[in-house]
């Protein structure tokens, strides 16, 4: 079967006498800290909360400035890409296939890293914000939004320093 670059691992499957196709490729588990996944999916959907929180929270400047709205936007789509294949990781439960694992070990940590960076944008663009124009009377909600933007921060980092951990290992 002639595949594309990007979908090669489609090789690996091979159509059993049944009719159903069967993973003939590498399976990896993860050898590093027990409960790997379950840590990730922790702080991974912790990080979502965050992000979401921050969203819900109507602070100054997030409803009419264009430079606070688009890092908010960029850390949504790295929250999603980290808990989507978050979610990818805990599905495939401890064996792991080869295109899961590859998939992981690409895009986890630029989603992470992702997350960090969009939300260091959003705490400098809502400080200029609040340089400029104050908290709008709202001084509790800045607050509490600039929190939430450095717990993603936090997350964001535990996040990468816990998938560095991840040691694959191949499976028999």
């Amino acid at each position: 079967m002639k595949t594309s670059k990007g979908r090669q691992y489609l090789d690996d499957f091979k159509k059993a006498p049944g009719g159903e196709y069967v993973w003939t490729g590498q399976v990896f588990v993860i050898s590093g800290p027990k409960c790997a996944t379950v840590t990730l999916a922790a702080l991974s959907f912790a990080a979502a909360a965050a992000v979401i929180g921050s969203g819900c929270v109507n602070a100054a400047g997030m409803n009419n400035s264009f430079y606070v709205i688009i890092p908010y936007i960029l850390e949504v789509s790295a929250v999603f890409a980290l808990c989507w294949q978050t979610v990818k990781l805990c599905i495939a439960g401890k064996k792991i296939k080869a295109y899961i694992k590859d998939s992981a070990e690409k895009y986890l940590p630029a989603a992470a890293l992702g997350l960090i960076a969009s939300a260091a944008i959003s705490v400098v663009a809502s400080g200029v914000f609040l340089i400029l124009n104050g908290t709008d009377g709202k001084p509790l909600l800045c607050t509490s939004y600039l929190i939430l933007k450095v717990a993603e921060i936090i997350l964001g980092v535990f996040i990468r320093r816990h998938i560095k951990n991840f040691e694959w290992q191949q499976s028999a």
